[in-house]
């Protein structure tokens, strides 16, 4: 049968997080970590070793990193064939009838026992939820769900920040990884009579993160030290990313970027609802 993935309306939203962190103390925290841009074995190397006279602030940015946040929920309706043991407490029946249908009793050591063909109807839903990042990055998932919960956002239909990073992770690539964890969990069927994936909320945040790129002037090397818009933590060793987003990006354009997602949409789903089916073994 068919697996069906359905959005609710207004399940895909995309949030800008407001800068917390000034650029003034970002910049100070930088230049503190300087040396430590360019990797533990320069840091500790006695011999050539970066210096505070030789670490030169080339340029600064403050950009917009993407993650997610994802709700959904999976509802199956399903049914197996199975054999009910009925145990037989009277020692002298020798058969059972049930709705003029006969069974004979079998015998196992002092247990005595009938067996009922029977069909189990079933109905479950498994939830799903979690943040990812938005440039593949192994973020911890409690750090990216604190943003949330800690820090003011602002919804936007239209983007309009030239430094924010193109999703690594984008929209067919999180719909499939939503269905590989949905799919693994174990359901012992022998038919499906409905599987519908239902997305509550595919939420894409962009947090704010100051990147300042130091060169090592004698060495010809260069290093990013980043410092977090809204708590202020320093990660040594940064990167620096390139591909950005268009000036001003719709939240349609955001969600679209995927050429695969537009073939997957079925025709005639509505505004409402989007309807995405995938065929599997019945």
């Amino acid at each position: 049968m068919a697996e069906i993935i359905q959005y609710l309306d207004n399940a895909e939203k995309v949030f800008v997080f407001d800068l917390v962190y000034p650029l003034s103390a970002a910049t100070e925290q930088a230049n503190q970590k300087k040396l430590n841009a360019f990797g533990m074995l320069a840091k500790l190397n006695p011999f050539k070793r970066p210096k505070e006279e030789t670490v030169l602030l080339s340029k600064h940015v403050l950009r917009y990193e993407p993650f997610w946040h994802v709700v959904t929920t999976r509802s199956v309706d399903y049914s197996r064939e199975l054999t009910y043991p009925v145990d037989i407490g009277n020692a002298y029946a020798n058969k059972v009838v049930i709705n003029n249908k006969e069974y004979s009793i079998a015998e196992q050591g002092n247990k005595r026992s009938i067996s009922l063909q029977a069909v189990e109807y079933s109905h479950r839903k498994i939830n799903y939820e979690d943040y990812l990042d938005g440039l593949s990055r192994d973020l911890k998932k409690g750090v990216l769900a604190s943003y949330i919960n800690k820090y003011k956002v602002q919804e936007h239909t239209v983007l309009e920040l030239s430094e924010a990073i193109v999703p690594q992770l984008r929209l067919p690539m999180l719909l499939q990884k939503i269905r590989q964890t949905l799919d693994a969990e174990v359901i012992n069927a022998h038919e499906f009579q409905e599987d519908v994936v239902t997305v509550e909320k595919v939420y894409l945040y962009y947090r704010p993160v100051f990147a300042f790129e130091f060169t090592w002037t004698t060495e010809d090397k260069s290093g990013v030290i980043e410092v977090d818009g809204l708590t202020g933590e320093v990660i040594e060793n940064g990167q620096w990313f390139k591909e950005k987003l268009q000036a001003i990006t719709t939240r349609e354009m955001l969600f679209e970027m995927g050429s695969e997602l537009a073939g997957a949409l079925v025709p005639g789903g509505g505004t409402a609802v989007k309807v995405i089916e995938r065929i599997t073994a019945s």
